[in-house]
């Protein structure tokens, strides 16, 4: 049975979400040569995981982060939980 659009929970900010891990960019950015994220997005990171998860997948969104002119390597940003030792969904 699918929920109508008034039934669904309401859509966090992902873009304010994006943001917020502005830390995490200078590693997760495409050219990135950093073998470490610095050291504020790994907290940032797992307060996303705890406040809006549903979020990582938009974040993941090669598509929705080039409209804002940022180059995500998807594969330096899938290791990135990892790297952070943050348990995602």
């Amino acid at each position: 049975m699918a929920m109508s659009p008034s039934a669904m929970a309401p859509t966090p900010d992902c873009m304010t979400n994006l943001l917020n891990l502005s830390d995490c960019l200078t590693y997760v950015e495409a050219g990135s040569n950093l073998t470490k994220p610095d050291k504020p997005c790994c907290p940032e990171l797992a307060g996303l995981v705890e406040s809006s998860p549903q979020c990582l997948c938009y974040l993941m969104d090669k598509n929705a982060t080039a409209n804002y002119g940022i180059d995500i390597d998807m594969e330096r940003a899938l290791k990135l939980p990892n790297v952070c030792h943050v348990k995602t969904p």
